[in-house]
């Protein structure tokens, strides 16, 4: 705004926003009113001593569309639709929701007045800050019938004020909250006593959305939300995300699969099967090793207590995967019994060094059986590892869809050994005289010496034995 424009400005400790807004009102006053206290900015827009409409900076850019969704009020097709048309921006998509009959215009009137009142409640409570008033309207895209400037403090002061009597509270509206137990529907919340305010409140904690953005999805006031979230955490049924610590997991499990990446990516320049087979041994181990070392880190039992003893860390994770690594070997991959546990890392120096022992086709058997062992406990660890430290929320799919490609790949290398074995059986099968050479991989990584993979062969099942 142009420096001529400017009719007042002032310290929010002179002159407070309360008595700011009242002043405008009784002048009619239209134009544009900032307040600024740190790194937030509310903008005011005023016309005739009404309010026609409000953006607050800094705030969280809210999701109505998905909320609404999470709450079963919207059908998820549509909300694609509506989100695709309106590009991000809440007044258009809620006008659209209108225009095609999905959400009444006084239903839009009222969550964009409720927002307005929240915002403005928010910035009574700042206690530092300046306000500048400019007569130039500001053109912000609103749909806003005007609101009456008292009718609005009175409300946004009633909220202000629940804040305050809810005294000294961890919870804030930037808060972000997760589900924890798998809940089947609402019946089984309804047996603990709660309420359809407390399931509404539960269906959005889904470690994405802050307590800010479900308030004005429920049109309820923030302190109650708050309030609500708290007998939720009481109850064990949500837990608060640590955004920053939720962060460095996230990026610490890319690094992780980026290195696993480059590391499959490089045993593909062998071209024996068996060396193949054992490099693939390796990458899983290396895999499912860098996945224990984030989960030291990252465990939720391990969590917010400083520094954890090494020891503690090493027991923990032997207690978590020794059972279901025995379990495997015990059911289905008898060569896993020869794996091991030692300092917290899985141990497969004998499955290694399989070489000085055994020969020919019955070492490639081993390799063969350690290779797709390895590969389900990978799915097993990493399994276990989203569920204990992220749970059923957003950052889950998004690492699930990462972690699913590097599996992918996985996958891709066993089939093409399965090839291989599909060919020497029919070889076999059909009793050729002659002696086929080996199989190899050529410089593009594909096996030669068999029909191409749109000749499909059986899966050979892994046959049960031990060393």
């Amino acid at each position: 705004m142009e420096q001529q424009d400017r009719i007042m400005d002032g310290d929010l400790q002179t002159l407070g926003l309360q008595s700011i807004l009242k002043m405008l009102a009784l002048s009619g006053k239209t134009g544009t009113l900032f307040v600024h206290s740190g790194p937030e900015t509310l903008s005011i827009a005023l016309r005739k001593g009404q309010i026609v409409a409000l953006r607050e900076e800094g705030a969280p850019q809210l999701d109505l569309l998905t909320m609404l969704c999470l709450l079963n009020r919207l059908d998820p097709r549509r909300a694609q639709m509506i989100r695709e048309l309106a590009r991000g921006d809440m007044q258009v998509a809620l006008a659209l929701l209108v225009e095609r009959g999905w959400m009444s215009a006084e239903e839009m009137q009222r969550r964009l007045e409720f927002a307005v009142t929240q915002s403005i409640s928010h910035a009574l409570r700042w206690a530092e800050g300046r306000f500048s008033f400019h007569r130039r309207l500001l053109a912000i895209e609103s749909r806003m019938q005007p609101l009456d400037i008292d009718s609005v403090l009175l409300e946004a002061l009633r909220q202000a004020d629940e804040w305050e009597e809810m005294g000294e509270l961890h919870l804030t509206r930037a808060s972000v909250a997760r589900w924890l137990p798998e809940v089947k529907n609402s019946n089984d919340l309804r047996s603990l006593g709660l309420s359809q305010e407390y399931i509404e409140v539960l269906s959005l904690c889904n470690g994405e959305i802050p307590l800010q953005a479900i308030s004005l999805a429920l049109m309820m006031p923030e302190a109650r939300v708050a309030r609500l979230m708290a007998r939720l955490l009481e109850l064990g049924l949500i837990e608060l995300v640590d955004t920053e610590l939720e962060k460095a997991l996230q990026h610490d499990l890319h690094d992780l699969l980026i290195r696993c990446q480059h590391t499959l990516w490089q045993q593909r320049k062998n071209v024996s099967p068996e060396l193949h087979l054992l490099n693939l041994i390796r990458v899983l181990v290396e895999c499912i090793n860098g996945l224990l070392v984030h989960h030291g880190r990252f465990a939720r039992s391990l969590r917010g207590r400083g520094h954890v003893p090494t020891g503690e860390i090493i027991r923990y994770l032997e207690r978590t995967f020794s059972q279901p690594l025995q379990l495997l070997a015990k059911q289905y991959y008898p060569i896993l019994e020869t794996a091991s546990f030692v300092d917290g890392q899985l141990d497969c120096g004998d499955i290694l060094t399989l070489d000085k022992l055994v020969k020919g086709e019955q070492l490639e058997e081993f390799y063969w059986e350690a290779v797709v062992g390895l590969s389900a406990f990978l799915r097993m660890v990493f399994t276990a590892v989203l569920q204990d430290e992220v749970g059923n929320s957003h950052t889950r799919q998004q690492l699930n869809v990462a972690w699913k490609a590097f599996l992918t790949e996985i996958d891709a290398e066993i089939q093409e050994y399965q090839k291989v074995r599909a060919y020497r059986n029919v070889q076999r099968t059909r009793g050729r005289e002659f002696q086929p050479q080996p199989p190899r991989r050529g410089e593009e990584g594909q096996w030669q010496g068999f029909p191409e993979s749109g000749s499909a062969y059986g899966w050979p099942e892994t046959r049960r034995r031990s060393i």
